[in-house]
């Protein structure tokens, strides 16, 4: 720790005591015939220069437009740190926030480091010199930064600076509480051999509210400390005394392009307020404009004292560089100038001049999960939207989609992608179905010359374990309504029923129909042709090139010449990654969110079960958030994203009751994805408008009841069940005896009462009568096309349509923000499965099982899951194709 010292005022009072002379010299010099005090250097050899041709351009353009009046006192000096020539405290968000307002930091989208230098030679101007700041977001809202102020005063500042340099050294910190509040506060220390200007200690805080895309404010008190009040000749002015801001800004737009705007500060020491005006423009495909003007005594043309500046900054890429002039009577006279310059690199892309186009690939490792894969879509719409992109290459070491309806929707991003102008290349190695489904919708396809794809038509595997339980001496009992309510057959019978045998084939019918149309659309393959050659399956590399499932050969080190090719162009090629880029808005917006019903529908809260991969989606957990979206103002649409086979009808109750007033205040738009079936259509039912894709497995409007009698496997190893009850049902649903004949009748008149809610909430949101949903309900499971031809769904798309829907009838613009929910939270058994090197999220890759016991396991789900005596709005595990997904970001 450094020895104490005396105090800054009293070291100051013994300094003029012992130094006479040099007081009265500066006293007795005249503020219009500045000197150099003895022994400082020329002004000349302590800075840079912009060499003669820009200082005269500058100088000119002072001349022009710097303020004509009459010679007026300079502002008063203090020794402050290097000027911000044309931002605003209310609105600059970047490291210059460290001296403007440190609130501000904390909307910082990257880290910067920006240096900026103030020439202002034969003027009265304190703070010039050169500054150099680095600042950086951390974490929980908070952003932090460092500032280093070398300040050169001129010779003509006069007394107490003389020419004598100064350094200040600045620590700040910012938080962000919302979108609209941010607080921070910034520590300052001086270095000097001035004894003035040395061991100044500084304190500044500051509050940025942003009530809208258009109005901001701020507040801000700098060095309220008073680090030096002392007030000295020959002005009578402190050396730092303590000044207070208020500042607003006005974006006509919302956006950054134009920005204006006004700040008032208040000297404490010299009592007075000082205005400024600035103004900033962004000028497309080059850079940012940005000037101020500040003035004092505004209604003395006498004393009137004016101090402007106007500059520019080009950015490009992660760098920038820029700068300008200062000029008004403010430095000294109406003619004194004054110059700056500033230069910055950034984490982060600010709109400037243009970049090269350029190729991106995306390398699929594994399979996407439900979460994964809208975050796969939203990638490419961005990319669809990015001018600097014109090519993108799928490199697929895994199948892209879990389901066909994914795939389907992977697919539309492409066609996107290539309807804004952009080439999509797929690549193959040992590529599945719903590869060669999705990159049939891109411009080229290329397969590793030893590779080849594993597709020779569609099946759909049904599991039956009645055969089992037997064996185990395990009786599944269950009531049900409607033939085609197919779920308990997994239990109950060795085989399919006739009607679920036929539905079954059905459903197969309706996926081989779509994947043929697509062929034939996109691959231009005859629907008849790709029949044939799907039976001649599975094919090596060369027998898909001739059958024209592929388009040529390629090894990964020469997909950048493919994609090149492709392109028509030379031009460069990497790997997608990241770009942060400073936000067009500030403050509060209107969003959209999107609310997932992902996984077997529960009573309570979510989990999970990370062993089985198993996600289960709680009644409480999505009632609770749907609330929260209600009486959120900035939320002003919901999609909700269903990928749900169904479970408790008494939580898609409770989910319906809470989705249907979150409907009735604000557009609730539903996205079927992979399947929306029985309490996944359940909780779909209150939406205004419902999208599913032509291959989402949805309906199943139906209710089934039952219960494990293993009665006779506890009979087996010796395990005797004695029962005392008061009435006869009592023990109704205990696992250790089958229901009797008057139970079984009297369930079968409670599932009946179940099932007619069931039709009731449908009706309500379908507008169709009972008898109408009864009709294409009693459990049967439709296509997403089929289902829209019964009017169960209302369009045919994805989840970008459902967001286009929703942003129109919420009249939001195209770039709104998408939140999701609800927020996903790492459980304490997930991340201790991290630390031993599982994947978060993923538990164990059940992928790896063998099929046999991989479906086993999925196959009794429903018994695992629920309680005795549920009443389930669920469909059978259909694992069509399956593929398992991943909810990493090492999928792609």
């Amino acid at each position: 720790m450094p020895k104490p010292r005396r105090s800054a005022i009293s070291r100051r009072s013994s300094e003029i005591s012992r130094t006479p002379n040099c007081m009265e010299e500066d006293v007795m010099t005249s503020p219009s015939l500045p000197r150099r005090s003895q022994g400082a250097r020329p002004t000349h050899s302590r800075f840079w220069t912009f060499g003669p041709r820009g200082g005269a351009a500058l100088a000119a353009f002072a001349l022009v437009f710097a303020p004509q009046v009459a010679s007026a006192d300079p502002f008063p000096p203090r020794a402050e740190r290097i000027l911000s020539p044309g931002r605003s405290a209310a609105a600059e968000d970047s490291a210059e926030a460290l001296v403007l307002n440190p609130a501000n930091l904390a909307n910082l989208p990257g880290g910067e480091a920006r240096w900026t230098g103030v020439r202002c030679p034969d003027t009265r101007r304190v703070a010039c010199g050169h500054a150099v700041e680095l600042a950086t977001p951390l974490i929980w809202g908070l952003a932090s930064g460092l500032r280093l102020d070398y300040v050169m005063p001129p010779s003509q500042a006069g007394f107490p600076y003389n020419g004598r340099d100064y350094t200040w050294l600045t620590w700040g910190v910012g938080y962000r509480l919302s979108d609209r509040l941010q607080i921070g506060g910034s520590i300052q220390w001086s270095y000097s051999p001035n004894p003035y200007t040395d061991n100044l200690f500084g304190i500044t805080a500051g509050l940025s509210y942003r009530m809208n895309t258009h109005f901001g404010f701020a507040v801000v008190a700098h060095d309220f400390n008073g680090p030096s009040t002392q007030k000295l000749p020959p002005g009578g002015y402190p050396v730092l005394d303590r000044t207070f801001l208020g500042a607003a800004v006005f974006r006509p737009t919302g956006k950054r392009n134009i920005e204006l705007g006004l700040e008032a500060r208040y000297f404490d020491g010299a009592d007075q307020v000082r205005p400024r005006a600035n103004l900033g423009i962004d000028i497309p495909g080059v850079g940012r404009i940005r000037g101020d003007i500040e003035m004092q005594h505004l209604g003395n043309d006498d004393r009137r004292g004016v101090l402007a500046t106007a500059g520019a900054e080009i950015y490009f890429n992660h760098f920038s560089a820029g700068g300008g002039a200062l000029f008004g009577n403010a430095l000294g006279d109406s003619h004194s100038v004054g110059q700056y310059a500033t230069a910055s690199i950034s984490t982060y892309l600010m709109p400037g001049v243009p970049r090269s186009e350029r190729s991106v690939y995306i390398r699929m490792e594994s399979t996407p999960g439900n979460r994964s894969h809208v975050r796969l879509l939203r990638r490419l719409w961005k990319l669809a939207e990015d001018k600097e992109v014109n090519a993108v290459t799928m490199v697929l070491r895994s199948e892209p989609a879990t389901s066909y309806a994914h795939a389907e929707e992977v697919a539309d991003a492409f066609r996107l992608l290539r309807a804004r102008g952009k080439k999509v290349v797929c690549s193959f190695e040992d590529a599945g179905a719903k590869a060669l489904y999705t990159c049939a919708s891109a411009d080229r396809i290329v397969i590793n010359p030893a590779g080849g794809i594993r597709y020779s038509g569609l099946k759909s595997t049904h599991m039956y374990l009645a055969g089992l339980l037997k064996n185990l001496g395990v009786k599944a009992e269950f009531v049900r309504i409607g033939a085609h309510k197919s779920a308990p057959e997994q239990f109950m019978n060795e085989h399919a029923s006739d009607v679920a045998k036929a539905d079954q084939e059905d459903m197969l019918r309706q996926h081989e129909a779509v994947f043929a149309r697509t062929m034939s659309l996109y691959r231009k393959i005859p629907e008849d042709r790709f029949r044939e050659i799907s039976a001649k399956g599975p094919f090596v590399a060369s027998e898909a090139r001739d059958a024209k499932l592929v388009d040529g050969y390629a090894f990964d080190d020469e997909l950048e010449r493919v994609t090149q090719d492709v392109v028509g162009k030379k031009t460069a090629y990497q790997k997608l990654s990241e770009e942060k880029k400073a936000p067009e808005h500030f403050g509060p917006r209107s969003r959209v969110a999107i609310l997932y019903i992902d996984g077997d529908i529960i009573d309570g809260r979510s989990r999970t079960i990370p062993l089985l991969d198993t996600k289960l989606v709680g009644s409480y957990t999505i009632a609770e958030t749907a609330k929260k979206l209600r009486d959120d103002p900035s939320i002003k649409a919901v999609v909700l994203r269903i990928e749900s086979p169904g479970g408790s009808s008494m939580a898609s109750d409770v989910m319906w009751r809470e989705l249907k007033r979150l409907g009735e205040r604000k557009p609730l738009i539903v996205s079927m994805g992979s399947i929306a079936a029985s309490g996944g259509y359940y909780v779909a039912a209150p939406a205004k408008l419902i999208y599913a894709l032509p291959l989402t497995i949805t309906g199943s409007i139906g209710i089934f009841y039952g219960k494990a009698d293993v009665s006779e496997l506890l009979s087996k190893i010796g395990v005797n069940i004695e029962v005392r009850k008061t009435t006869s049902r009592a023990d109704a649903e205990s696992l250790y005896r089958g229901f009797t004949d008057d139970e079984r009748a009297e369930l079968n008149n409670k599932v009946r009462q179940f099932y007619d809610v069931f039709l009731d909430r449908v009706s309500q949101g379908r507008r169709m009568t009972k008898e109408q949903v009864d009709a294409v309900g009693q459990g049967r499971v439709w296509a997403g096309q089929q289902a829209l031809e019964h009017k169960l769904v209302d369009r045919m798309g994805g989840l970008r349509h459902a967001l286009e829907a929703a942003r129109e009838m919420a009249h939001l613009p195209a770039d709104a923000p998408i939140v999701e929910y609800p927020v996903v939270q790492q459980s304490l058994f997930e991340y201790a499965l991290g630390l031993a090197g599982f994947k978060a999220g993923a538990g164990i890759d059940i992928e790896n099982l063998p099929v046999s016991v991989r479906e086993v396991l999925r196959g009794v789900a429903p018994l695992t899951l629920y309680g005795d005596g549920q009443a389930l709005a669920r469909m059978e595990w259909v694992p069509l194709e399956d593929t398992v997904g991943v909810e990493s970001e090492d999928a792609y």
